[in-house]
């Protein structure tokens, strides 16, 4: 007799978010990207306003510059201090944080810069892990982060035993519209997808995961959230 495949379920004691809002103050990371995009010889004023100076291809490097340069301690300290702030309940001690923030942006109609549905499980990502996603800009229609409830997430996956990779197929994910300064929390589980932005929007943000402290401390890509980097 075959055994039953066991459900999907999250591990760890960190909350199962599902598509909670939070608030803080992103201000100084906003600052701290700012001034890393003129050092890259961009000009720019506003993260709102990057698609009037970068087309799609430059936003897409920039972004990955900026992912690269997340190590500096002074936007590492930001981010630290914005998760504490947003999430206090959680025990920092016992939490770790993706050691790398990734930046994403996204500028209208670049189509290369959109994500197809997926989860981060399906992808590699532990079910331990919880995601914090930041919105450094306004984001609302296309522009914003998709997201599919986690109870609907988790009936299409059960129903379909689909799990890795990208997820063809997939049922309709809707916008979460945030303004600039709230963050998302959400888990590995949620399905969701990045569409390309339409008008004259572009959207700017960072995301990261924390997790339960590892048993095995080798692994440098998350580092511990209470200590200073």
């Amino acid at each position: 007799m075959t055994a039953r495949a066991q459900p999907l379920a999250l591990t760890g004691f960190l909350p199962a978010w599902d598509l909670e809002r939070r608030c803080a103050d992103l201000s100084p990371i906003v600052a701290w990207t700012l001034d890393r995009i003129r050092q890259l010889g961009h000009p720019v004023d506003s993260l709102g306003a990057l698609h009037h100076q970068l087309d799609a291809e430059r936003a897409r490097a920039v972004a990955q510059q900026l992912t690269a340069a997340s190590l500096a301690k002074e936007l590492r300290q930001h981010v630290r201090r914005a998760i504490l702030d947003a999430i206090p309940e959680i025990p920092a001690a016992r939490v770790w944080i993706q050691t790398h923030t990734h930046f994403r942006i996204l500028v209208p109609h670049d189509a290369m810069a959109a994500v197809p549905p997926h989860t981060d499980f399906g992808f590699g990502h532990a079910l331990a892990e919880r995601n914090v996603w930041l919105s450094l800009t306004d984001a609302e229609g296309s522009t914003a982060l998709h997201v599919l409830p986690l109870k609907d997430s988790l009936s299409w996956l059960g129903r379909t035993g689909k799990l890795r990779g990208v997820l063809d197929g997939a049922p309709s994910i809707p916008p979460v519209p945030t303004r600039a300064g709230e963050v998302l929390l959400f888990t590995p589980l949620h399905l969701h997808r990045a569409r390309a932005p339409s008008g004259d929007l572009c959207r700017v943000s960072i995301d990261v995961r924390l997790l339960p402290r590892p048993a095995s401390l080798r692994d440098l890509t998350f580092s511990p959230l209470h200590r200073d980097p």
